[in-house]
C-alpha cells in the first residue's frame, strides 16, 4: 500500500509528466524505474497513458506498483503546450536543442504528445516565436474510469489562480474516492500564509493522513544535480512541516540526488520524494535508443542509474 511507503519514508515517485502523452516514453520509463525499485508513478490523465504504464510495469516483472494521476487548474504550466509562430521563427534550432523531451522537430514542428509544458523553449527562443497555450480538458468523465482501472492516487496541481476551477476539480477528485489524494503546491501565486490557509480548507473534510502535500520548489526545474536546484523544494517542505498538518509530505520541483541529504541537514523529514526532470534526464541516453527493447546492456545501465537515484532518496531520517 502507498500508505506503508509514506509511513516508512520510502515513497519515491517517478514523475513521467502531467503533460506527457507519449505512450512509448511512459512505458520505457516505468519499465526501468520499476525494475530499479520505484513503486509509484505520476501520469497524465489519459487512459492510454495509464495502460502504457501498466504494460511497462508488467514487462519489468515487479509487483505492487501504484499510479498517481495528475491534473492541473487553469494557469498551471503542467497543462500547457508550446506553439511556434512560423512568421517569427528563425529556424535557429535553439528550441529543439534545449527541449528536454525531444518534442520539437526542425524546422518548426512541435509534438504535443511529448511536450510537457516546461517552457524552456520559450526562454531559449531569440525571436519570441514560441508561446505557451493551455490545453485543459474536462476530467469529469476521465477520472472515475482511471480510478476503476488502477489509479490509487489523484493529484491536483494548484499552481494557478482560478479558484472556481480549483474547487470544481478538487470536488471531482474527492468524489472519485481514491486511496489517497495529493495537493501539489508552490509559492508562485500564493504566499506562505495563503498556501496554508488553502491547504487547510481543502483537507478539512478529509480523514487525517489520507492526503499528500507535494511541496513543489520550482516546477519542472530539476535539470541539474546540485543543492541550489533542490533548495526551494526543501524550503517549501519546511513550511508544510512547521504547520503540523495531518498530511504526508513529499518533495518535488527541482528534486534530485541531493534532496534528501539537504532535507536532513535542514531538519526536514519528509515522507518521500517525487523526481521528474532529473530522473528522466539521467536515463535519457539509454531510453532514447531505437533498439532499447532488444538492448539489454542499455536497459541494465539505465536501471543501475535509476536505482542509485532511488536509494539516495531512501535514506532514513536521521532522528
Amino acid at each position: 500500500m502507498c500508505v506503508d511507503l509514506l509511513q516508512k519514508n520510502r515513497f519515491f515517485k517517478l514523475v513521467c509528466g502531467a503533460g506527457n502523452e507519449d505512450v512509448e516514453s511512459v512505458k520505457r520509463h516505468v519499465f526501468v524505474y520499476a525494475k530499479a525499485g520505484c513503486k509509484v508513478f505520476d501520469l497524465s490523465a489519459k487512459k492510454e497513458i495509464l495502460e502504457s504504464a501498466k504494460e511497462g510495469a508488467e514487462l519489468s516483472g515487479m509487483k505492487n506498483i501504484h499510479y498517481c494521476i495528475s491534473v492541473g487548474i487553469k494557469g498551471d504550466p503542467h497543462i500547457s503546450k508550446a506553439g511556434i509562430n512560423n512568421s517569427l521563427c528563425l529556424k535557429c534550432g535553439n528550441c529543439a536543442r534545449n527541449c528536454p523531451n525531444n518534442a520539437i522537430c526542425l524546422p518548426n514542428i512541435i509534438d504535443e504528445k511529448k511536450c510537457i509544458g516546461c517552457g524552456l523553449c520559450t526562454k531559449k527562443c531569440p525571436s519570441g516565436a514560441i508561446s505557451m497555450c493551455e490545453k485543459d480538458t474536462d476530467i469529469k468523465e476521465v477520472l472515475p474510469d482511471l480510478v476503476k482501472n488502477g489509479a490509487d492516487i489523484l493529484e491536483l496541481h494548484i499552481m494557478g489562480h482560478d479558484k472556481k476551477d480549483l474547487d470544481y476539480k478538487w470536488k471531482l477528485i474527492n468524489e472519485c474516492n481514491p486511496q489517497l489524494t495529493s495537493i501539489c503546491v508552490d509559492r508562485k501565486n500564493m504566499g506562505n500564509d495563503e498556501i496554508l490557509k488553502c491547504i487547510s480548507k481543502m483537507i478539512e473534510p478529509r480523514k487525517p493522513y489520507t492526503t499528500i502535500i507535494q511541496a513543489d520548489g520550482v516546477p519542472m526545474s530539476g535539470g541539474e544535480d546540485n543543492y541550489k536546484t533542490t533548495l526551494q523544494a526543501v524550503a517549501m517542505a519546511e513550511i508544510i512541516q512547521n504547520a503540523n498538518l495531518p498530511v504526508y509530505i513529499v518533495l518535488s520541483g527541482g528534486t534530485n540526488s541531493k534532496t534528501m541529504e539537504l532535507c536532513h541537514q535542514c531538519g526536514i523529514y519528509p515522507n518521500g520524494v517525487a523526481i521528474g526532470s532529473w530522473a528522466r534526464k539521467i536515463v535519457k541516453p539509454y531510453l532514447s535508443l531505437p533498439d532499447f527493447w532488444r538492448n539489454t546492456e542499455a536497459q541494465d545501465r539505465a536501471v543501475e542509474l535509476a536505482s542509485s537515484l532511488i536509494q539516495t532518496n531512501f535514506n532514513p531520517p536521521l532522528k
